[in-house]
């Protein structure tokens, strides 16, 4: 039988490793101060340098150890609250202080029974151990408002990956020798190969979010918000089925607006135009592009013609209502005309064009009306 790794040697490299990644994240911080998700992750990274530090082969009492256990789940927790900071959310919810409670009573409770180096007081603390890394784990998982990223992905898996190595040191402890602290030595040994992965699945996080920004970004009209020609062509997996309802939409002598206003003004009217119609949107999936110009469309997923119709004599009111809001920009109408995707569509044009011949109708018969 191969004889068991040093567990000093391996604390050592944790340290190294963890203090190296704080360098990283305090330099992405200092990089861009309003990303302070990099210093929760920077904290993180320090204070379990610091436990590392404190966890010697020397006897601590129950409160002592208790504290460094608490500690070794709040070094974690900051992976956690370094995550809902990413999101936009309040990093530090008042639940998130009962792993770290789990994890000091856990030790400490039965280090006060058993002893501090008892076989009892190590599975009590990696029992907490446990609780911290299956909370944040599932945080990375399955907390996230938006996404996941693969990084996340990533991250999340490194954490649940902790929790067959801890089970094992807690099966180690109950069954082995007690002169030997398998629960040191197993969570050092997955540190060699989670903890690198840990921080680089963190690490990829902010890059992929901003790659996801581009790629919308340029599936975006810049003016409005809108998505524009391509970004249409991306939703049609999701979008383009028989039964949705298409609207067509544009500005009622678009051209006489701008020639006579400027075009800073028919911008602003564009814009008003899809926020007014952007808040009547069912969240059904529901989404407006600009086709060119003063030109739109709206895809309606489920919505019949008789609905469609419905919400585009909305949107023509809803747009009166907010020019009214806006007394220094000209009065406008919109014109509307209503298709919708059939059987055998193979992208948004023949439905585009459905909607465009009832707009031309909807024109003819007067204009500031849909047909």
């Amino acid at each position: 039988m191969p004889d068991l790794p040093d567990t000093q040697t391996l604390r050592l490299c944790s340290m190294l490793a963890s203090f190296a990644f704080f360098g990283v994240f305090s330099g992405l911080w200092l990089g861009r101060r309003e990303a302070t998700y990099f210093l929760h992750w920077a904290a993180s990274s320090l204070l379990y340098s610091f436990v590392l530090l404190s966890f010697d082969d020397s006897a601590h009492t129950p409160l002592i150890g208790g504290v460094l256990f608490a500690l070794l789940s709040a070094s974690n927790l900051l992976v956690a609250t370094g995550a809902r900071r990413f999101d936009g959310q309040a990093p530090f919810p008042a639940w998130l202080l009962w792993p770290m409670l789990v994890s000091g009573v856990g030790y400490g409770g039965l280090a006060q029974l058993f002893g501090p180096e008892s076989a009892a007081a190590r599975i009590g603390g990696t029992c907490g151990s446990m609780v911290t890394m299956s909370v944040v784990g599932g945080l990375f998982l399955f907390g996230a408002r938006r996404g996941p990223y693969l990084g996340r992905r990533i991250a999340g898996a490194a954490l649940l990956g902790y929790l067959p190595c801890l089970a094992a040191a807690i099966v180690a402890e109950a069954f082995g020798h007690a002169a030997v602290n398998m629960a040191a030595l197993i969570p050092m040994v997955a540190d060699q190969v989670l903890l690198p992965v840990l921080n680089l699945g963190l690490l990829a996080m902010p890059g992929e979010r901003a790659q996801a920004h581009l790629r919308e970004a340029a599936l975006r009209d810049p003016l409005t918000g809108a998505w524009n020609r391509a970004g249409l062509g991306a939703l049609a997996p999701r979008l383009l089925r028989p039964g949705n309802a298409v609207i067509v939409l544009d500005v009622d002598h678009f051209k006489a607006i701008n020639d006579q206003h400027g075009h800073g003004v028919g911008d602003r009217i564009l814009t008003a135009l899809v926020e007014s119609a952007g808040t009547l949107l069912p969240a059904s999936g529901a989404e407006i592009a600009r086709l060119g110009g003063d030109e739109f469309v709206m895809v309606l997923p489920e919505k019949s013609r008789a609905e469609a119709s419905w919400l585009a004599d909305e949107v023509r009111h809803a747009l009166r209502r907010t020019l009214l809001r806006m007394p220094d920009l000209p009065p406008c109408t919109i014109s509307l005309g209503v298709g919708g995707v059939e059987t055998g569509d193979r992208d948004f044009s023949p439905a585009i064009e459905r909607a465009d011949a009832a707009l031309y109708q909807a024109k003819a018969e007067g204009r500031d009306r849909a047909a």
